[in-house]
């Protein structure tokens, strides 16, 4: 799915849900400056959250799963091109767990 999709999912999904009585329906505009403020926040949060021993920063959606920041060790590798050993440096990357949820959704029987 791309983001223009979401957005197009989003917008389609709470114009659907709205009963028309308080005219609250979100524009397409609106949604998208949603979405992207919420990723923005997000990815802002990594980004300055500290990666200690006692505390790992995470993000849990409910039902749907939990976002954590990880750090990937420096290691060695090779250049494809060369056969040359290289020294891959540590890095810093955000691992995905799937909640209940979305893994009994996933794995329904149909």
């Amino acid at each position: 799915m791309t983001k223009q999709e979401l957005i197009e999912r989003v917008y389609r999904n709470q114009r659907g849900a709205d009963d028309g009585a308080d005219g609250g329906s979100l524009s397409k505009k609106a949604v998208q400056g949603l979405i992207e403020t919420v990723f923005e926040e997000l990815a802002d949060y990594f980004v300055k959250a500290k990666l200690t021993r006692s505390e790992v920063p995470k993000f849990t959606y409910p039902s749907f799963g939990t976002f954590t920041k990880r750090k990937r060790a420096e290691r060695s590798g090779r250049n494809p091109q060369t056969g040359q050993a290289i020294t891959i440096p540590a890095t810093y990357t955000v691992a995905f767990s799937p909640g209940q949820d979305l893994k009994a959704a996933l794995n329904k029987i149909k």
